[in-house]
């Protein structure tokens, strides 16, 4: 996966926004967390283009299987929205009860993100 090793406070984050890739199976969420092992950093930044079609599908449960494993091996991760995108009604909780732990949020903009991450 491409990616870039960013800084901010003198906190090491990993960022994909700018980066084709995307989540599409499992198996890429295995290679976020060895981004995060060679970077020697727990904190993610996506954009909505690194979610694949299935990320929103939570039929794939794939959305789900990225919230189990980014928790259990401690990674920070947050996810940039746009305000106008559609989401349906069941991601749209999925997205309220990811963000009431301390492994996810969701952001309309990038500073508060990057803030969010490096906190």
């Amino acid at each position: 996966m491409d990616s870039a090793l960013k800084s901010l406070r003198g906190i090491n984050y990993i960022d994909l926004t700018e980066s084709d890739s995307s989540i599409e199976k499992e198996g890429d969420l295995n290679d976020l967390l060895s981004l995060c092992y060679y970077h020697n950093s727990n904190l993610l930044l996506l954009s909505e283009k690194n979610l694949s079609s299935d990320f929103y599908n939570l039929k794939s449960g794939l959305a789900g299987a990225a919230m189990q494993k980014f928790a259990n091996y401690q990674a920070k991760v947050a996810i940039i929205l746009a305000t106008n995108a559609e989401q349906s009604n069941r991601f749209k909780e999925l997205m309220f009860e990811m963000s009431r732990s301390n492994h996810f949020r969701f952001y309309d903009n990038r500073e508060d993100a990057e803030i969010w991450l490096t906190t």
